[in-house]
């Protein structure tokens, strides 16, 4: 199966409720989420190839403070346990300021000398990268890309909270 990002719709007042949840809690309550009629986006597997595309670095070690570093994984961790399942939030007002920074960046630029080669030699999650799919990863990540964009869009145009998680 592998790991997939979903980003989540949420409310102030939901993520506040989720804080004083255990991990298992936390799962569970974020798998009841996923089953509801909110609005959610999909990346799948390409979660950690398009932050490296958008800040360099792997997810594994987040920006901080870096509005194309939290569009992938979140503003802060529900929980500071490195045990935890991967579940992230991102307050309704940071929303807007990611769409912007989401908005200004040029990804057809940083598509245009794209290299598989470079992702896979830096140990970017999943093991896909490879020069023969060149065309076809580039696509994909253009697409994750617009998505997200797109949902990032539509979260601050509603004043809407996004909950990531990552397992």
């Amino acid at each position: 199966m592998g790991m997939s990002a979903c980003y989540m719709e949420a409310e102030r007042n939901l993520i506040e409720k989720l804080m004083d949840k255990s991990n298992d809690d936390l799962f569970d309550e974020i798998e009841k989420l996923a089953e509801q009629n909110i609005k959610m986006y999909d990346m799948d597997k390409l979660w950690d190839g398009l932050h490296f595309i958008l800040t360099g670095v792997s997810a594994a070690t987040p920006i901080e403070n870096n509005l194309l570093s939290e569009a992938i994984v979140g503003t802060a961790m529900f929980l500071d346990d490195e045990e935890a399942d991967f579940i992230a939030y991102i307050y309704p007002e940071r929303v807007g300021e990611i769409s912007s920074a989401l908005n200004e960046f040029d990804i057809n630029k940083s598509l245009a000398g794209f290299s598989p080669r470079e992702l896979a030699q830096n140990g970017i999650y999943p093991t896909i990268w490879t020069e023969d799919a060149k065309e076809e990863l580039k696509s994909e990540l253009m697409e994750a890309f617009n998505g997200l964009k797109e949902f990032y869009h539509d979260m601050g145009n509603e004043q809407k909270g996004i909950i990531v998680s990552i397992y």
